[in-house]
């Protein structure tokens, strides 16, 4: 966990300071910012990756393209902040995936349970794969999806429940970060699920109004830490995932050297670091268990599986070309 927070720290350094470390573009370059929104809390451990791709790009652009997180102080919840991308009040956004699925429900294919893993995701190969054909969805919309963040393969956590089996979560009111496949889980394992974005997290659960939620160690840790001190994590259920998305006019508008930039520092800083996100989740799990945190790991998911098998088999219906472009992505050799 030192480790983490040495890099937060850093990440933090590089990308708010980067007037000072990055070195002047020249009086004939016309400097741009890029005004990035998410809405995800600072504290965070997502948020450096974030603004180390910032420093990232200032660094290779001379300081010529600048990435603004959230201008103002501004959070755009949820789907809010793709909407931020379709209006122009924003370039980039870093968000759930499952917000897509409110443009397309095609975008739905990274969300699906039990289909994405880490041993698959490790392979650049795959993950390039899989980018490509996010991006191909978000074309038409205007948009261009240029990353894709490991959020994490989710936990179902809770204030004093202990949850063992599926018949455990009969008519739970558990959070979920968006609609769609996510709510289609929760239905198909028995639950109630409220759509709820991470900013409203919290709240909801010092109310009482939700039973559990469904999120990442991260947001675990951040956002709930010891008020929710039991966990039950069911491998492989959902492994969520963040997009960077960015507007097409403005990735468009950059110089081909600031658009390439841009490409590769969310290539290395996000999309690449994968493995080192699952390390980070594995030191959050460790960190919660010191504090007393109670995680039951499911060792049988078949019926989990067989619970939410007619989530999948019913996207493979509804959009079958889509779901046999994944499969050939996520099984490239």
């Amino acid at each position: 966990m030192l480790k983490l927070l040495s890099y937060v720290a850093g990440a933090a350094a590089l990308s708010f300071g980067l007037l000072a470390s990055a070195p002047q573009a020249s009086s004939h370059t016309v400097e741009k910012t890029l005004r990035l929104v998410f809405d995800i809390p600072m504290n965070h451990p997502r948020v450096p990756y974030f603004l180390a791709m910032a420093a990232q790009v200032a660094r290779d652009t001379s300081g010529q393209i600048k990435i603004d997180p959230n201008p103002g102080g501004k959070i755009h919840p949820g789907f809010a902040s793709v909407e931020a991308l379709k209006n122009g009040d924003a370039d980039l956004t870093f968000v759930n995936a499952s917000n897509l699925e409110r443009l397309d429900p095609r975008f739905g294919f990274i969300n699906l349970p039990f289909t994405i893993d880490d041993t698959m995701m490790a392979k650049a190969e795959t993950r390039d794969g899989i980018v490509d054909l996010l991006d191909s969805l978000a074309r038409p919309q205007g948009l261009r999806v240029i990353g894709l963040m490991r959020g994490a393969d989710q936990l179902l956590v809770f204030r004093d429940r202990t949850v063992n089996a599926v018949a455990d979560l009969k008519g739970l009111r558990i959070r979920v970060a968006g609609a769609g496949i996510y709510q289609d889980i929760m239905n198909g394992l028995g639950a109630e699920p409220i759509v709820l974005p991470i900013p409203e997290l919290k709240p909801s659960f010092a109310r009482g109004t939700l039973d559990g939620v469904f999120t990442s160690p991260g947001a675990w840790l951040s956002q709930l830490d010891m008020a929710a001190p039991r966990a039950t994590h069911a491998p492989g259920l959902m492994m969520i995932t963040y997009v960077l998305v960015v507007r097409t006019e403005a990735l468009d508008s950059l110089e081909p050297s600031g658009r390439q930039a841009l490409l590769d520092a969310a290539r290395l800083e996000i999309s690449d670091n994968w493995e080192r996100m699952n390390a980070d989740d594995a030191a959050i799990m460790k960190q919660m268990a010191g504090k007393g945190a109670v995680l039951t790991t499911i060792q049988d998911t078949a019926p989990w599986r067989a619970a939410v098998a007619p989530v999948v088999t019913g996207y493979a219906q509804r959009h079958s070309q889509t779901w046999a472009e994944f499969q050939r992505r996520l099984h490239a050799r």
